[in-house]
C-alpha cells in the first residue's frame, strides 16, 4: 500500500476535525490547500462567518435591551399627577412629582453639604425669638444695631388684628428694653373692659406704675399745648436754618390743633390771625404771671391786641375778621371734642418717670380730632424734653392704632418729630392693621419708608399682603408668604438685608401680663351676674 493511500485511509471526516489539527501544505500563488477536501473548507468559513454574525446579533440586542431598560427607569421616575385621591398611590409618591435623580458618589455629596445656615441677627440686643428657617435665636434692637445693620431706629409693626403684634411690643419693645434700664413711653389706645383702661394697665400695674388717662369731659388729665415743657420753642420761621433739627414747637402745635377744628389747611390771612393771637396770648399770660394756654389764643382772636395790630399795618376790624372762622371752629372743639384736654395747665401727674410711663387715651373717642390731638402733643412733648436732656437715654415711644397720627394736619408734626429719633436718641415704634390705614398723600409714607426694623404679620387679605411687599420693596414672592404666617410669626426685615420668618418667645410671665383675651375667655353666665348683683345690693 503506497504512502497517499495510507494517509487516505487513516484520515478523520472533516467535520470531527478541529481546526487547530489541520494540516495545511504549501501552495501556489491566490491558491490556499489545507489537507481537507475544498468542499469542506468552503463549509467551515460559512460556519465561521455564520457565528460572527450571531454573534453581533447578540452584541446588538444586548445594548439594545440596555438602552430600553434605561429609558424605561428615566420615564418610571417622573412621576404622574392625578386629581383624585387614593392613599395607595400616595404611599407609592404618585401625587409627589420629583425630577429625575442624579447618579454621585458619596465624595462628591459630601461637598453639596457644604453649606451651613448662619444666624439673621448678631448676638447684641434684646432676644425677639427664633428664625423658623434655621432655627437660630433672634437678637435685635435697634439702639445696638444702628450704624451697622440699620441707619434708622424706628421701627413698624403691621399685620391683622390678633395676629401677636401686641404680644410682640409688650414685650420685645417694652418689658424688655426695661431690663436695660432704657426709658419706655407708651401711648396706649385699645380699651379692655375688665380693666376699665386701656390694655396696658394690668402691666404698668404689675410695676407699681399709675397711667395717666385721658377722658374728654373732665375727670382726667390735661395737657397743655402751650406749656413750655411740651414746645419751648415759640415761634417757628419757615427760613429758619435749625428748623429742622429741632422738634416742633408751639406755633405748629397751635397750627395743627387749629386745621383739625376746620377740617382743612388754613389760609394765608387765617394763618396770620393764628399767628398774631397766639404772640398776644403769650404776652396777656406773661404780664398776668400765668403760662398761656388755648383759651388765651382763643380771647385774642376774638379781640386782637389794637396797639400791636396798628404796629403790623393792619387793621383791627380786617384782623378780627381773619380769625374769625378758625376762632369758632377752636371755640366748638375746646368746648366739645377737646373739653378738659387741652383748655387749661397741665396736670402734674404727666411726666417723663424712669422706667415706663403709660399714658390711657382708650377713652378718647374714635371719631373726632381729640385722639389725634392728644397722642400729637404727647409726641411733641416726649421729643423736646429729650431735645433737652443733657445726658441722652435711650428712649422708646409705643404707639398703638398709630393710623391715628398719621392723618390730617397732625401728620406733619408726627413726621417732624420722627425725622429726629438719631439726634434725640429715640426709637419710635409705630402699630397699624393695614397699609391701606394711612393717606397715599400723607407725610406718613415716607415715614414708615424710612424705619429700619420692619415686622410683618398675616394680612389674610391679598391686597394688604402685596401692599406691604411693594412698600417695603420685599423680594418678589413675599406677599405670599405674609398672607400665610401663623399667629405670634411674622417677617421681620431688618435694615436692607433679606427678611426672615420670625418666631415670636415669650416667658411664662410675659405671657400673663400680655394676656388680652380674658374677656373672650371669660366662664361667666347670667345667673353668676345676678348673683353678684344682687348681693352687692343687699
Amino acid at each position: 500500500m503506497n504512502t497517499q493511500k495510507l494517509i487516505s485511509g487513516l484520515r478523520m471526516p472533516w467535520a470531527l476535525t478541529s481546526k487547530s489539527h489541520r494540516t495545511q501544505q504549501s501552495s501556489g500563488p491566490g491558491q490556499r490547500l489545507t489537507g481537507e477536501h475544498p468542499a469542506a473548507v468552503a463549509t467551515d468559513d460559512a460556519v465561521a462567518t455564520k457565528r460572527r454574525s450571531n454573534s453581533k446579533k447578540r452584541a446588538d440586542e444586548k445594548k439594545a435591551g440596555i438602552r430600553q431598560r434605561a429609558e424605561a427607569q428615566a420615564r418610571s421616575s417622573v412621576q404622574w399627577h392625578c386629581e383624585r385621591g387614593s392613599t395607595q398611590a400616595s404611599k407609592l409618591g404618585f401625587y409627589d412629582p420629583a425630577a429625575p435623580g442624579v447618579l454621585s458618589s458619596t465624595r462628591q455629596m459630601e461637598f453639596s453639604h457644604m453649606a451651613i445656615a448662619s444666624p439673621p441677627t448678631s448676638h447684641r440686643g434684646l432676644a425677639f425669638g427664633i428664625d423658623a428657617g434655621s432655627g437660630w435665636m433672634i437678637v435685635h434692637d435697634p439702639f445696638t444695631s444702628y450704624g451697622n445693620e440699620l441707619e434708622s431706629p424706628n421701627v413698624c409693626f403691621i399685620g391683622d388684628l390678633g395676629q401677636g403684634k401686641s404680644s410682640g411690643i409688650k414685650t420685645w419693645a417694652v418689658l424688655r428694653q426695661l431690663v436695660l434700664g432704657r426709658r419706655v413711653v407708651v401711648i396706649d389706645k385699645k380699651y379692655q373692659l375688665d380693666q376699665n383702661g386701656g390694655e396696658y394697665t394690668s402691666l404698668a400695674r404689675s410695676l407699681d406704675i399709675k397711667p395717666v388717662k385721658f377722658m374728654v369731659g373732665g375727670g382726667g388729665a390735661r395737657i397743655n399745648i402751650l406749656d413750655p415743657r411740651i414746645a419751648a420753642r415759640l415761634h417757628e420761621d419757615s427760613h429758619d436754618d435749625t428748623a429742622l433739627s429741632t422738634p416742633a414747637g408751639q406755633s405748629m402745635l397751635v397750627r395743627a390743633v387749629v386745621e383739625e377744628a376746620l377740617g382743612r389747611p388754613l389760609l394765608p390771612k387765617e394763618g396770620k390771625a393764628v399767628r398774631m393771637a397766639h404772640k398776644q396770648a403769650l404776652r396777656v399770660a406773661a404780664a398776668a404771671g400765668e403760662i398761656a394756654h388755648i383759651r388765651h389764643v382763643l380771647d385774642a382772636l376774638y379781640a386782637p391786641d389794637p396797639a400791636t395790630t396798628e404796629k403790623a399795618g393792619l387793621q383791627w376790624d380786617e384782623l378780627r375778621q381773619w380769625g374769625q372762622d378758625p376762632a369758632f371752629e377752636l371755640e366748638r372743639m375746646i368746648e366739645d371734642d377737646l373739653a378738659g384736654l387741652i383748655d387749661g395747665p397741665t396736670s402734674t401727674e404727666i411726666s417723663l418717670n424712669a422706667g415706663l410711663t403709660v399714658f390711657d387715651v382708650s377713652l378718647l373717642p374714635e371719631d373726632g380730632p381729640a385722639l389725634a390731638i392728644v397722642m400729637t402733643i404727647i409726641n411733641t412733648w416726649l421729643a423736646n424734653t429729650l431735645y433737652r436732656q443733657a445726658e441722652p437715654v435711650p428712649t422708646i415711644l409705643v404707639i398703638e392704632e398709630a393710623w391715628h397720627t398719621v392723618q390730617g394736619s397732625v401728620a406733619k408734626v408726627t413726621r417732624r418729630n420722627t425725622k429726629l429719633s438719631r439726634a434725640l436718641s429715640l426709637s419710635s415704634m409705630f402699630a397699624f392693621h393695614h397699609i391701606s390705614d394711612i393717606p397715599e398723600d400723607s407725610p406718613a409714607i415716607a415715614m414708615l419708608k424710612e424705619c429700619g426694623t420692619v415686622l410683618l404679620y398675616k394680612q389674610q387679605k391679598s391686597d394688604d399682603a402685596w401692599a406691604c411687599e411693594r412698600m417695603f420693596n420685599l423680594p418678589s414672592g413675599s406677599a405670599a408668604d405674609i398672607a400665610t404666617l401663623t399667629k405670634g410669626t411674622c417677617m421681620m426685615r431688618i435694615g436692607t438685608k433679606d427678611p426672615f420668618i420670625a418666631i415670636h418667645i415669650r416667658s411664662a410671665l410675659e405671657i400673663e401680663l400680655t394676656d388680652t383675651d380674658k374677656a373672650m375667655k371669660s366662664t361667666a353666665t347670667i345667673t353668676q351676674i345676678d348673683a353678684s348683683t344682687q348681693e352687692a345690693a343687699a
